[in-house]
C-alpha cells in the first residue's frame, strides 16, 4: 500500500532533526584579530571605522600588556596584567562608541564597552557591562551554582544599542551552555531588552553558523 504524498512527507520531514545554530560575529560588524604576536616584542595593531587598537608587552617575558585605544586625537591607555588574550573582536557605533571583546579560549569571553565624551575624550564604561552581567548570574543560578559570566559584543543595532550575549559555560563551576543576549541602551543607562537564548539566535541582524552533529562509532 502507497501512502499518499501529503501523508509520506509529513511522516519525513517530522523525523528530520535541525541542526543546532549558535551566534556568530560578522564581519561587517566589527573587526576580528589576533590579539597575540609569534614575536613579544612586535605590538598588535587593529583599526577599525576610526578607532584603532595597540597591544604591546614592555617586557618580553610578562604577560602583562599595555593597550591603548585611540580615535581621531584622544588615547586611553590601560595596564593589564597577565594579560593572556588570544583573540580580540573590535565592534564600533556609528555615533563612536565601541566595544573589545577579548578571548583567552574558545568558551571565555571578557568585554570592555567604551564611550566617547563630546569633546572627544575616550572613557571605560563598566557600569553596563556590569549591570547585563549581574542579570545574568541572577538568572543562570537557577541552572548552576556558581555561573561564569562569558561575555560578548555582538554587534551595534544602531547608535545606541549594543548586543551582547553571556554564556555561563565554562567559567565558574557551571558546565552548563546556558546563555541570553541583552540590548544596552548607552543614552538611557538601562538593559533595553533581554533575550532568551532562542530569542538571539532568531533575531534577523544576528549571524550565526550550524554546529556539525558528531556520530559516535
Amino acid at each position: 500500500m502507497m501512502l499518499p504524498f501529503t501523508v509520506w512527507l509529513l511522516f519525513a520531514t517530522s523525523h528530520v532533526t535541525l541542526p543546532q545554530r549558535i551566534i556568530d560575529r560578522c564581519a561587517q560588524d566589527g573587526a576580528y584579530f589576533y590579539a597575540m604576536s609569534d614575536d613579544p616584542a612586535q605590538p598588535v595593531q587593529v583599526e577599525r571605522d576610526g578607532v584603532a587598537i595597540r597591544i604591546e608587552h614592555p617586557e618580553s617575558k610578562s604577560a602583562d600588556a599595555t593597550v591603548s585605544f585611540s580615535k581621531t586625537n584622544h588615547v586611553l591607555v590601560q595596564k593589564h596584567k597577565d594579560f593572556d588574550a588570544a583573540l580580540g573582536w573590535l565592534t564600533v557605533s556609528p555615533a563612536g562608541a565601541f566595544a573589545t571583546t577579548w578571548k583567552v579560549n574558545a568558551s571565555s569571553a571578557e568585554t570592555q564597552l567604551f564611550r566617547v565624551t563630546a569633546d572627544g575624550a575616550i572613557i571605560e564604561d563598566t557600569e553596563m557591562i556590569g549591570l547585563a552581567e549581574e542579570t545574568f548570574i541572577i538568572d543562570a543560578k537557577r541552572i548552576c551554582k556558581a555561573p561564569g559570566a562569558n561575555t560578548t559584543a555582538i554587534k551595534w543595532i544602531d547608535d545606541d544599542h549594543l548586543l551582547l550575549a553571556i554564556d555561563a559555560w565554562s567559567s565558574g563551576l557551571c558546565f552548563s551552555n546556558f546563555t541570553e543576549g541583552f540590548i544596552l541602551s548607552l543614552s538611557k543607562r538601562e538593559i533595553a531588552r533581554k533575550l532568551s537564548e532562542r530569542e538571539l539566535i532568531n533575531l534577523p541582524a544576528v549571524c550565526t553558523w550550524n554546529l556539525a552533529s558528531i556520530k559516535r562509532r
